[in-house]
């Protein structure tokens, strides 16, 4: 799991493998021509997902793992929390479902709670279990783009 302002990317060179995700980001950082919905960069290989939704209380929240995509998360307006926990540490709740690439988990004991504000970027491999769309701060509506990288 990464977290780090959209503007500071290239100063980690070890983020090579995400320098597409990153400059579609910072072409679209106002996200104003986005809408939402699936957008195709690179194939199945690289895609974003243009958000607009209100976030919910954590106990309405739900952690996550993908098997076969990196989750890049870039917060355009409002604010967000999500949960982190590594992935072995948490329980399966059903079935991965494949097609969709999500498998769910039900609460952990602990959880490091990531605060994303405009301008922030959170990255999650298939080993980082998250619980995005939590209330951070206030309830009030948040656009994010989140830029699905194949990496499985």
């Amino acid at each position: 799991m990464l977290a780090l302002r959209l503007k500071d990317w290239r100063r980690y060179e070890g983020l090579a493998e995400l320098r597409e995700a990153f400059a579609f980001l910072e072409r679209h950082r106002d996200g104003a021509e986005l809408a939402d919905g699936r957008h195709e960069i690179a194939d199945d290989r690289l895609y974003a997902l243009m958000i607009t939704h209100w976030p919910k209380p954590v106990p309405e929240c739900r952690f996550e793992t993908h098997a076969r995509y990196a989750d890049v998360v870039y917060l355009v307006s409002g604010s967000e929390m999500i949960g982190y926990a590594p992935a072995e540490s948490l329980e399966p709740e059903g079935e991965y479902d494949g097609e969709k690439d999500v498998a769910f988990y039900g609460p952990p004991e602990f959880f490091t709670p990531v605060l994303l504000k405009p301008g922030m970027v959170t990255v999650f491999y298939p080993e980082d279990g998250h619980m995005p769309g939590c209330i951070y701060e206030r309830e009030e509506e948040v656009k994010k783009v989140v830029v699905k990288v194949k990496v499985g």
